[in-house]
């Protein structure tokens, strides 16, 4: 598979993010080095040429949170796919027009030690749910969370 997908004539990044819970139902949120504090986000991170989204979730988890690929992911059948400001492109000078995230699930227990990436992640850790909401900066991200919450909810 492509790191980037067309559509709609616009050439898009695939990433992947996942909504890590434990057995007490609290969500791990990562705090990227770059969001203030008090910001939170999923796991997560781009697909690389020749990866599934599969491969590139648990690559991520591995990579950001040190958790194994024995971890069981769930595909959720949401997506999250925004769009860049021409400000922004220009900015950060890309050579993509956004981004196109698929969503997955997955269970680790609360014990589980996490070794955090240093050059990417800043700090994470477990929420209860509802305070899980509040940590996201951007509407769209909690419109998303609420989403994966409800296919969880649906599927179990």
């Amino acid at each position: 598979m492509t790191a980037y997908i067309e559509s709609d004539g616009l050439r898009l990044r695939r990433k992947v993010r996942a909504l890590v819970l434990n057995e007490n139902d609290e969500v791990l949120l990562v705090r990227p080095h770059g969001y203030r504090d008090g910001e939170w986000t999923l796991a997560g991170g781009g697909v690389e040429e020749g990866e599934s989204p599969v491969e590139a979730m648990r690559r991520e988890l591995a990579e950001e949170l040190g958790v194994g690929l024995e971890a069981e992911l769930s595909e959720l059948p949401v997506t999250n796919r925004f769009i860049y400001s021409a400000e922004h492109k220009v900015k950060r000078n890309l050579d993509h027009d956004g981004q196109d995230a698929v969503m997955f699930a997955c269970r680790i227990d609360r014990s589980h030690p996490l070794h955090l990436q240093a050059e990417e992640i800043a700090d994470a850790r477990w929420f209860p749910a509802d305070d899980a909401l509040a940590a996201f900066p951007v509407q769209k991200q909690r419109d998303i969370y609420i989403r994966c919450l409800s296919e969880l909810s649906r599927s179990a």
